[in-house]
């Protein structure tokens, strides 16, 4: 007698190759690791506490993204960017997480919209407190959950892709923001309030205008402290 058809769905088997690349991802998008800062495989694979293959892998990986670059006898680094590529990665991040937002907008049921006001609550908690690191992940976790919302593998990849290559170049600028509170510091927040409500409302337009207004003017504010002299 044969064994019937279940159809059940395969166990994904995840490897410490995934790992380690999901590691390292998850801290350039956070911008937990900065341009300029110098790393070797034995330092990564001490801080995801693996190997070093694993961590070669994902570096393989990271670096066909352009998001990491192997320079050769002076370790890993976070490249940096033209202003030309700066520019067409800031314009794209612009459109597709505007997209992403309105999306949301459409998908997010009350649960979830109370979540990602939960969430862009904790940011704005760990700034008052100058936490850095806080703000950093607490920011990467309010955003990832909203363009997940937008329910498009395929948007979510090269948003990730972009901010990858982003991200990692904001992180002075969030060190400004929160050590001498300019005027966009109060702007940002409100940024965020005005996203979550255009989702918890249902206004995909809304959430795409107050995506877009933030992504501008943090990209000004950016723009601003790498103006600064040294």
């Amino acid at each position: 007698m044969s064994t019937p058809a279940l159809a059940l769905p395969r166990i994904a088997r995840v490897t410490l190759n995934e790992k380690a690349y999901e590691g390292l991802k998850q801290a350039l998008l956070a911008g937990r690791l900065e341009p300029g800062s110098t790393l070797t495989l034995r330092q990564l694979a001490e801080q995801l506490g693996t190997s070093m293959m694993p961590v070669r892998e994902a570096i393989t990986r990271l670096s066909a993204e352009q998001a990491l670059a192997v320079l050769p006898n002076r370790g890993i680094v976070v490249p940096e960017l033209s202003d030309d590529d700066a520019g067409d990665i800031w314009e794209l991040r612009i459109k597709l997480e505007g997209e992403a937002c309105a999306r949301a907008a459409r998908h997010a049921d009350p649960a979830q919209a109370r979540h990602i006001g939960q969430l862009a609550a904790a940011v704005e908690s760990a700034a008052r407190r100058a936490d850095l690191h806080g703000v950093l992940a607490g920011n990467s976790d309010f955003q990832f959950a909203i363009y997940e919302l937008a329910a498009s593998p395929v948007m979510l990849q090269l948003i990730e892709i972009l901010r990858m290559r982003s991200v990692p170049h904001c992180t002075a600028a969030i060190r400004v923001l929160l050590a001498e509170r300019p005027p966009y510091y109060a702007r940002s927040w409100a940024n965020h309030a005005a996203i979550v409500a255009a989702i918890a409302n249902g206004e995909p337009s809304g959430a795409r205008r107050a995506k877009q207004r933030d992504l501008r003017e943090f990209r000004a504010f950016v723009n601003e402290v790498r103006r600064r002299p040294r």
